[in-house]
């Protein structure tokens, strides 16, 4: 009981000052130049300060040192796992700041988060035991350094690749970590529920004015950083008779991130690219160009990353049905909200939703023909759904006070001195091509950061 309340006074305190720190790590940001430029891949206007990675590593790290030095007595091997964890996740943070100034190569990358995870996998952090669904737990041996590899780098690319809108990389970080400390929880691990609130309440506080603001990005530090404290923390917490309950867990949270990584590798090489190259393909600017803003996107990806996790906690939990029920009401939401938020743009399910799901299984282009979204980017189209909710707003009102009658407007009545506009046509027009928001549409509206 003791370490639970510790738990939730270690989840609050992190989230507070990871919450106050954001603003002075924005500030920083743009005073050593430490930014993400405009540039015609992204939908942003102004540099954005790309430190509040570095920020939810130091006080995701304070927090581990809280866990050691007053939350428990855990063995001395416990320790070390911490330190060489914590020692990768300094490499790691050093690799994405250097990447966020220099834009290094994928390989230069790759091999340094290879390096770091067979250095985690010598330190003793390695998957020694996995048990699939419906199974026992079987022995890895020498198989544990390319699984345990393999794992790392799954975490810190799929968080890193899925980082395109604000928010997005953060949320499904923030609900992987929530798992976790279900996990620990329910398996009554002190060290694993410790961790995942430590990670929980630095991400939390972030997530605050990212995904509310956009005034500040987690950048390739901190987006690496959270796939791999995610992946290490399921790893060093899994011991006792659930051990593989945090591996699966955490896995089921990255459905979202590994469905984009699969299919982005499949349509870039049936396009004769590279598959490292940057497009505008992924699940979550496909959701854009399906008719919802960028803001409705975060929150079904975070809804679909509920669901799964839902789904896998109530398969190792003892009173798993709750939690199964809970991520069908969840899933219900969403497609209400995805089918609410399609009608505002003026889009039909029937003709988009096949077309939407056949490209993001792999196909390299979509099957209709090209309508006025195909030319326009990023920015461009979310300005033209931005005016087209707008309108739908305006029709809306307009037609709570007003009926029509042969195509013509016919007034009802309404109380005097209130104003009422009238349209004779209530369906919204095609989408507006433009460079940018006309006057009286603020620019902090398009909150993307549209990375790889």
């Amino acid at each position: 009981m003791v370490s639970i309340l510790c738990a939730l006074a270690l989840l609050g305190g992190t989230s507070i000052v990871s919450w106050l720190v954001m603003k002075p790590a924005a500030r920083l940001g743009l005073r050593l130049g430490l930014v993400d430029l405009p540039s015609t891949r992204r939908t942003r206007a102004r540099p954005i300060p790309t430190t509040g990675g570095l920020f939810v590593f130091a006080v995701f790290a304070a927090s581990v040192f809280v866990t050691l030095r007053f939350c428990g007595d855990f063995e001395p091997e416990v320790a070390v796992q911490l330190s060489a964890l914590m020692a990768g996740g300094v490499v790691i943070v050093i690799l994405g700041m250097l990447d966020d100034r220099l834009n290094l190569r994928p390989h230069v990358k790759l091999i340094v988060q290879a390096a770091v995870s067979v250095m985690m996998v010598a330190a003793g952090v390695g998957i020694e035991h996995v048990r699939f669904l419906f199974g026992s737990a079987h022995p890895l041996g020498w198989l544990t350094y390319p699984v345990t590899v393999f794992w790392f780098l799954g975490f810190m690319n799929a968080i890193n690749l899925v980082d395109g809108l604000d928010g997005l990389a953060s949320g499904i970080a923030a609900i992987g970590a929530l798992g976790l400390f279900a996990v620990g929880i329910i398996n009554e691990n002190p060290l694993l529920y410790l961790m995942a609130a430590g990670l929980l309440g630095s991400t939390v506080g972030f997530l605050l004015h990212n995904f509310r603001e956009g005034n500040i990005y987690l950048g390739d530090a901190g987006s690496m950083a959270l796939g791999f404290f995610l992946a290490g923390g399921s790893i060093v917490g899994a011991y006792g008779d659930g051990a593989s309950n945090a591996l699966l867990v955490a896995g089921a949270c990255m459905a979202v991130p590994a469905f984009d990584v699969v299919t982005t590798i499949v349509r870039r090489v049936k396009s004769n690219m590279g598959v490292m190259t940057p497009d505008r393909t992924h699940t979550h600017h496909r959701l854009i160009r399906f008719g919802l803003n960028p803001k409705v996107s975060v929150i079904v990806l975070w809804g679909v990353t509920f669901f799964f996790g839902g789904q896998m906690l109530g398969y190792v939990a003892p009173h798993g049905l709750i939690y199964i029920m809970s991520s069908y009401v969840i899933a219900a939401l969403v497609g209400n909200i995805v089918i609410d938020q399609h009608r505002k743009n003026g889009r039909t399910i029937k003709t988009d939703l096949k077309e939407e799901l056949l490209y993001l299984a792999g196909h390299p282009r979509p099957f209709s023909p090209p309508d006025a979204h195909d030319g326009m980017t990023l920015r461009e189209l979310i300005v033209a759904q931005i005016r087209r909710e707008a309108r739908y707003r305006r029709i809306m009102r307009s037609e709570s006070g007003t009926s029509t009658r042969a195509g013509r407007p016919v007034a009802t009545p309404v109380r005097p001195g209130r104003r009422v506009r009238t349209y004779t046509d209530a369906r919204p027009g095609p989408p507006e091509r433009s460079e940018g928001p006309s006057s009286g549409e603020s620019e902090d509206l398009i909150t993307t950061d549209d990375s790889l």
